[in-house]
């Protein structure tokens, strides 16, 4: 879901048309943040070229959208629709899922730049949800990722090509993070359970072993042996007398 259509295309326009960043000095910051693969509000802010709070000033005085309270209840079943990298990315994060009265799914996502049409459709190409922006304060959501993300696991996997439904088609082919398309895979972020609560405490410590064996660290005898004292301690004590 866009902001209305009388809203500027992009937060470079808001800016030049407020005067608050000259156009050669953009075009400086679009080729910088380019190069390090950031996007340019992280970029503007990074190198101190305009303040938060002018910002999201800008943003409030040209477009009706909501602004994100620090203090608002985010859902963790939003936050599994956008892997952590994405959203510290696009300085970006999902607060809530709602259903639209048409039916379709509605992720509301605080957004540093509810603008950035990339970060938009790449979260809309991912979830299968329109996204709902609120303009959010970039300090406020890099701390909302820390917060939020700290326990929870999120990953980007295959969507299957067919479903019961029938093939699934997407309304558009967004570009990739870096430039270029995406392939025809396409990809879908879908919540990671935490294997460690469904695992046993008997399979943990096998995997973790395994691991350590991989790595070189320890090898299978030591292990055995090592396993050997603790279940029977007088018998490993017999045989270091001997």
């Amino acid at each position: 879901m866009r902001p209305d259509s009388g809203a500027p295309l992009s937060l470079a326009e808001v800016l030049v048309d407020a005067n608050l960043i000259g156009a050669s000095q953009l075009e400086q910051v679009r080729r910088a943040a380019q190069r390090s693969g950031s996007s340019v509000v992280s970029t503007l802010l990074d190198q101190g070229l305009i303040q938060e709070e002018t910002l999201v000033r800008a943003l409030r005085e040209r477009l009706a959208l909501g602004l994100f309270d620090a203090g608002t209840e985010v859902e963790p079943d939003a936050i599994r629709e956008v892997p952590h990298d994405q959203a510290s990315r696009f300085r970006l994060l999902p607060v809530r899922l709602d259903r639209a009265p048409t039916g379709e799914r509605l992720l509301v996502v605080a957004m540093a730049d509810p603008l950035d049409t990339q970060a938009i459709e790449e979260i809309e190409f991912a979830s299968g949800c329109h996204v709902q922006p609120l303009i959010a304060r970039p300090s406020e959501v890099a701390d909302a990722i820390r917060c939020h993300y700290r326990h929870m696991v999120t990953r980007i996997i295959p969507r299957q090509a067919t479903s019961s439904q029938g093939p699934r088609t997407s309304r558009r082919r967004p570009r990739a993070p870096f430039g270029g398309t995406l392939q025809e895979t396409e990809l879908h972020t879908k919540p990671a359970r935490r294997i460690q609560q469904e695992a046993s405490p008997a399979h943990r410590v096998d995997a973790l072993v395994a691991l350590l064996v991989r790595k070189g660290l320890v090898t299978q005898e030591e292990y055995e042996d090592q396993l050997r004292a603790i279940v029977h301690p007088r018998d490993d004590q017999a045989n270091r007398t001997e």
